[in-house]
């Protein structure tokens, strides 16, 4: 097993979506402006500038490792496989049941999974790039809220939050 233990603990204990509706309440090292329902919250999550925004911060950190640890980068395909089945087993059941029982598009699911990929290589490359945006994105997951968008320019603008 290549991802630690400590963040597939992590993403294992989170009760998604448990407090969507309500206030955040935590610190993140992002901006945070909370969104007031499921319909707006889905809105941002399907927009094509939520998309160029995870795929950017994504791309930061392949990028940086293709350059800076190029044999610690060869092991992000094994990584991403290993994660993806952790996901799949631990993560896709709760999602697709909630979103099941609240009527909501399963491109949701899409997001999340993408997010928590993101947020495990993020966790496992920490000591090569000091992670900024995707364990961020984590602990909004872990109080029970959904990160579904971005207001303002990257990365200067601030998180959306339901």
């Amino acid at each position: 097993m290549i991802i630690e233990k400590e963040i597939i603990d992590r993403i294992c204990s989170i009760d998604w979506f448990s407090n969507c509706g309500n206030s955040c309440g935590i610190s993140t090292q992002l901006t945070i402006v909370e969104e007031v329902n499921w319909k707006k919250a889905m809105k941002h999550s399907q927009s094509r500038y939520w998309e160029e925004i995870t795929l950017e911060a994504s791309n930061e950190l392949t990028e940086f490792l293709a350059v800076n640890a190029p044999a610690k980068y060869k092991e992000w395909n094994k990584i991403v496989r290993e994660g993806k089945g952790i996901i799949e087993k631990s993560v896709v059941p709760e999602i697709t049941e909630y979103l099941n029982r609240q009527g909501l598009s399963h491109t949701i699911l899409d997001n999340v999974k993408w997010d928590i990929i993101s947020a495990i290589m993020e966790h496992t490359y920490r000591m090569e790039k000091e992670p900024f945006f995707f364990l961020e994105l984590l602990k909004v997951y872990e109080a029970g809220n959904f990160p579904c968008g971005w207001r303002g320019s990257w990365p200067n603008g601030k998180l959306i939050v339901y």
